[in-house]
């Protein structure tokens, strides 16, 4: 007995009508065949026709000569009698009668044949179905293949209806039941090619959506879920309501969607079903809640997007752009949705973004304008670089809140305003302190303190406020970060460690969230340069470069001065104008305000240092304009001069030094550190004028490096050097200078690489002299020439002994040395060329006067 698409046995069923795959139809047919029946499983999900194959298998075995036994739920095993047992959808079975099935089995007083879908939960089913396992595999229904489809419909496909049988079971995912059903829809067995796939898929809706509404709640929002947003809903999906889906033949293995399932669900979804799942957190792409509604507005979808939006702002400003995106599409008020969009725009890095936001509340309004728009609207000014214009914001809103007027005065004093403390309020104070309030408070105080002359409180109380503006978790925009503000005071003060510890102490802490993390790492590389260390500036300079976020264009100006001043300290001569080039488009771009006139000094003394100060002159004016606007403040205005005065050494301008000099000075009275920068250019111009006082020299020298400025130290060390014919002072500046500078970005390389780049201080020369070494190569030769060894030459100038081993070799093949004593009398002619033995100091300044 066979089994073929038309049975000669009018008992038998006709299996024609059912589509399966391959193998299971051969082991169906071989187990009709078979003259003894052995336990056989047929397992499929709802729809495969396992019932349909077990009423053909149950009627041949009859026919055949046996005598089977239906079983069905709430039977009694003992009414059924040996033989074969037959058993439809065993998954519905209670353990009792399944495990009483499971011992005639093993028995051997009943052959089982059964079918149920898969994966059943019931241990007692499982442990069966591996007994019948054991006498041959089960026959597995549900999901077929091109080749099951044509042998389904006869014949040997056309390439026409190949392609036809291939774009149905795309759009059924190979599910039999759909399968079959879109081939009733299909109509002919051959295609010609000209069959409207979409509308077979349109008309399988229906039959879809009722198989899935006849699903239990949770399993129905589960797969509707997954059709809506597979990805999401995978990853909150639980794995019974995905095996249920697929077990009711609706989704492939593991939850995967099939087409046409997933164009049902859309195509039938309710506004109140889309809430319901959004609601449930089954669906969270909100682009796809967008999409689903077509158009249409739903007050209820629109006002879940934007709790959701506000949930996301903190920790995920993208996800909660695009919730904000589709709650205005879903109908949520356009001004509602503005100031939420600026922040979630401001915390992107999209600070143009953030401004036509917050534009939208600002723009006519008819009422006073929020507080928060004013502060965000003064904050991206800020960050465009034009404090000054911040500033207007807040005097055109006139802020009553604690909070806003701090950020106001930030603005105010940062565009040389005065302080707006003078501003009528009748905002009543707050009773209730919080660390966001306390934080900007004492903000305010510590920066009214640093324009006067209390100056120590001022910092004491900007660290703490920068601890308290952490701590209180706070992302809100504002003019200008407390821990900036803090460091910046510090700077000022003589003091780049307590700066160093205020910004890592904001970096660890996450300090305003992550639009403020490039502008705290930027300021970090400012005082890692500052404190000598170079590696540590790289790292952030790095860190910010590979962040992904961009710049706004007054953290490029920042970020510019630092890889000028990086550049400068550490690079080759000639590396320094290609960075200047690339900084010229911030510099005409930059604002300059009060927070930006160390990133303006370190642009001034490159500029001098290239000749082309003129450029930088406008800027340099506009900060002077503003100091005088503020009534001169020493700890500000100390810095700067100091820089300016760098600046008119480098031009050869006396005149202009003088000026910068006195200015130092003045400040003296009322500024630790502008005391200390005034002794240092008091020294450095008598050395200008020939003047070489060794001790008062590395003692200013060394007071500069204690205040952070110990590249400007060892310059003077070198400079003092220069002008000097004694071996001895120039041996010692030279020491003071290599331990002010020691160039700790050469010990963080490989030794066999280059020798060290960049400006060194060594032993002066004549500007007649040529020589054929670089600086330190002419600085190791003199120490060679001493008969010292590798590991003492690199003693000697803070080089590893390795290093040193590189510096002779190549001095030896530039020299074109032949062998030890060539080499020794090659470097007696090179040095004797210049009396001192040394080279040129890069940033040596032009003759004054």
């Amino acid at each position: 007995m066979s089994i073929s698409t038309t049975s000669s046995d009018p008992a038998i069923p006709d299996l024609g009508g059912v589509l399966l795959p391959r193998v299971a139809r051969t082991l169906i047919t071989a187990y009709v065949d078979a003259a003894d029946p052995a336990p056989l499983a047929v397992v499929g999900t709802a729809g495969a026709g396992k019932s349909r194959v077990l009423r053909h298998l149950f009627a041949a075995l009859r026919a055949s000569g046996a005598s089977p036994t239906a079983l069905v739920a709430g039977a009694e095993m003992d009414a059924a009698p040996g033989g074969v047992i037959v058993v439809d959808d065993a998954h519905l079975l209670d353990d009792a009668l399944l495990t009483a099935l499971s011992a005639r089995l093993r028995e051997g007083t009943a052959t089982v044949l059964l079918s149920t879908r898969p994966d059943p939960e019931s241990p007692v089913l499982r442990a069966l179905l591996e007994d019948i396992e054991r006498h041959q595999p089960p026959a597995l229904l549900g999901h077929v293949s091109a080749s099951d489809v044509a042998t389904f419909l006869g014949g040997t496909p056309t390439p026409a209806s190949r392609a036809c049988i291939d774009a149905m079971l795309e759009m059924t995912g190979g599910l039999a039941w759909l399968t079959a059903e879109a081939l009733v829809l299909h109509g002919d067995v051959v295609c010609d090619g000209r069959c409207d796939h979409e509308e077979i898929s349109r008309s399988l809706f229906d039959l879809v959506s009722h198989r899935i509404d006849s699903l239990d709640a949770s399993v129905r929002r589960q797969v509707e879920a997954l059709c809506l947003d597979e990805r999401g809903a995978l990853e909150n999906a639980s794995g019974p309501a995905c095996a249920a889906g697929y077990d009711a033949g609706l989704l492939q293995r593991g939850g995967r969607t099939v087409p046409v399932v997933r164009d049902a669900v859309r195509a039938h979804l309710t506004a109140e079903r889309l809430l319901e799942l959004y609601s449930a957190r089954l669906v969270q792409d909100a682009a796809s809640v967008q999409a689903l509604l077509g158009g249409a507005t739903d007050a209820r979808v629109a006002s879940a997007l934007l709790v959701d939006g506000d949930r996301e702002l903190s920790r995920d400003p993208a996800k909660a752009a695009e919730l904000y995106r589709a709650a205005e599409t879903a109908g949520a008020d356009a001004r509602v949705l503005a100031l939420r969009r600026a922040r979630a725009a401001w915390a992107l890095g999209d600070i143009d973004a953030a401004g036509a936001f917050v534009d939208v509340l600002l723009r006519g309004a008819d009422e006073a304008p929020d507080e928060e728009a004013l502060d965000m609207a003064a904050a991206v000014w800020a960050m465009r670089g034009d404090l000054d214009l911040g500033s207007q914001v807040y005097r055109g809103g006139q802020p009553r809140t604690p909070e806003s007027r701090a950020k106001w005065l930030v603005a105010a004093t940062a565009a040389g305003h005065p302080d707006p403390a003078a501003e009528p309020t009748s905002a009543p104070a707050r009773s209730i302190p919080t660390a966001h309030g306390v934080s900007l408070e004492l903000l305010s105080r510590g920066l009214r303190a640093s324009l006067g002359a209390d100056a120590h409180t001022g910092v004491s109380d900007l660290v703490r406020a920068s601890e308290m503006y952490t701590a209180s978790g706070s992302d809100a925009p504002l003019p200008e970060l407390p821990a900036v503000l803090a460091a910046l005071v510090a700077l000022h003060r003589g003091e780049p460690v307590v700066a160093q510890t205020a910004l890592d102490a904001a970096i660890a802490g996450e300090q305003g969230g992550a639009w403020a993390r490039p502008r705290l790492l930027l300021w970090r590389a400012w005082v890692a340069v500052q404190l000598e260390h170079p590696a540590e500036a790289e790292a952030a300079l790095q860190t910010v470069a590979t962040s992904g976020r961009p710049l706004s264009p007054r953290d490029r100006f920042l970020a510019d001065a630092v890889e000028l001043g990086f550049t400068r300290r550490h690079g080759q001569p000639s590396e320094l104008a290609p960075v200047w080039q690339r900084a010229q488009g911030s510099l005409l771009r930059a604002q300059i305000d009060l927070f930006t006139l160390v990133a303006l000094g370190e642009f001034a003394v490159s500029a001098a240092r290239l000749g082309e100060f003129a450029s930088v002159r406008p800027q340099v004016a506009q900060a002077e304009r503003l100091l005088e606007g503020l009534g001169q403040p020493a700890l500000w205005a100390a810095p700067l001069q100091w820089s300016l005065l760098q600046a008119s050494i480098l031009l050869g301008s006396p005149e202009e030094l003088t000026v910068h000099a006195r200015a130092l000075r003045a400040a003296a009275e009322h500024s630790a550190l502008a005391a200390r920068l005034a002794h240092a250019g008091r020294v450095w111009t008598e050395v200008l004028t020939g003047e070489v006082d060794v001790d008062a020299i590395e003692d200013a020298a060394a007071g500069l490096a204690a205040a952070g400025f110990a590249w400007d130290g060892a310059r003077l060390a070198s400079h003092g050097a220069s002008k000097s014919s004694d071996r001895r002072v120039i041996a010692r500046l030279l020491a003071c200078a290599r331990q002010l500078h020691p160039r700790e970005r050469a010990e963080t390389t490989a030794p066999a690489e280059a020798p060290e780049a960049g400006p060194v201080m060594l032993t002066p020369r004549s500007t007649e002299y040529k020589s054929v070494l670089s600086e330190r190569e002419r600085e190791v030769a003199a120490l060679v020439l001493q008969g010292k060894t590798y590991a003492e030459i690199g003693m000697t100038i803070f080089i590893s002994p390795r290093t040193a081993e590189h510096h002779i070799a190549r001095i030896r093949r530039r020299l074109g040395a032949t062998s030890r004593s060539d080499l020794m009398a090659r470097l007696r002619r090179e040095l004797d060329g210049d009396p001192r033995g040394g080279a040129a100091d890069p940033d040596r300044p032009r003759k004054l006067g």
